[in-house]
C-alpha cells in the first residue's frame, strides 16, 4: 500500500493490483561481445506469406546460409539456450527446453516486420519464443501490441494522465538495447519498423522459438 493525502487533508492508503498481466523477461546476453557480425548489403529476401520487406532466414533450417556462417550461428543458439535455461530456472520454469525454430532478421531503412505473434496452426504452439536484439537496434521499433481491447468496453475517459496509464497502453514500444534478449509469451503481437536511422546501418537480431523437451521414456 502506499500513502496519500487529498486535497482535503485525509490520509489515504491505495494499491493498485496488476491483475492478470502477461509476463515478458528482459535478460543481459552474457556472450554477446563474442559475436560481432559485420554487415551485408540490403536484401529483401522472405517467405512468400510475409508481407514486409527482411532479409531472413526463416524458419531456420537452410544450411550454407549465404551471410552467416553455420558456425557461427550453431554457436550463438547454443548459448543463447544454454543463457534461457539459466533464466528459467531463476524463474522456476523447466529447463529442459529445446529451441526447435532460430533464425535472423537484417533489416535497413524501409524494412520491417508486419503485426504478428507466433502461435502455431493446429495449436501447436510454442512454450515461450525470444528476440536476441544483437546490432543496431535502436529504441521503439520493436513494439508490442495489446490484443485485449476489453478495458476500452468502460466508459471513456482520458488515462493518459491517470496513475493508470500503463494499463490502458496499447502499445509498448521498446527501449531494450543491443546485447540484450526478450523473452515472451507466443501470443504477444510484436512488429518492428525500420526508418532512417538504419539508412547505412544494418539492424540485425535473432529470433527463436522454445518447446518444452520431450520427457524420455523409463527404461
Amino acid at each position: 500500500m502506499q500513502t496519500f493525502h487529498s486535497a482535503s487533508g485525509k490520509k489515504i492508503e491505495v494499491e493498485d493490483v496488476a491483475l492478470f498481466s502477461t509476463p515478458i523477461i528482459v535478460t543481459k546476453f552474457n556472450d554477446h561481445e563474442k559475436y560481432e557480425i559485420e554487415s551485408f548489403d540490403k536484401v529483401d529476401r522472405r517467405p512468400e506469406f510475409w508481407d514486409s520487406s527482411v532479409n531472413t532466414s526463416f524458419p531456420g533450417m537452410e544450411k550454407d546460409d549465404p551471410y552467416i556462417s553455420q558456425e557461427t550461428l550453431d554457436e550463438i543458439r547454443n548459448s543463447i539456450t544454454e543463457q534461457v535455461k539459466d533464466v528459467f530456472e531463476i524463474y522456476n520454469m523447466p529447463r529442459d527446453i529445446v529451441m526447435y525454430n532460430f533464425w535472423y532478421n537484417a533489416y535497413y531503412e524501409g524494412q520491417g516486420q508486419e503485426l504478428h505473434n507466433h502461435l502455431g496452426e493446429d495449436n501447436h504452439n510454442p512454450f515461450w519464443c525470444g528476440v536476441y536484439f544483437a546490432k543496431n537496434c535502436f529504441n521503439s521499433q520493436f513494439k508490442f501490441r495489446r490484443s485485449d481491447y476489453s478495458l476500452r468496453t468502460q466508459q471513456p475517459f482520458d488515462f493518459h494522465q491517470t496513475r493508470l496509464v500503463e494499463y490502458y497502453r496499447d502499445v509498448w514500444p521498446s527501449g531494450i538495447p543491443d546485447g540484450y534478449i526478450c523473452l515472451f509469451p507466443p501470443h504477444l503481437l510484436h512488429k518492428v519498423t525500420v526508418g532512417k536511422e538504419n539508412r547505412d546501418k544494418m539492424r540485425l537480431s535473432f529470433s527463436f522459438n522454445i518447446h518444452l523437451g520431450v520427457p524420455k521414456s523409463p527404461r
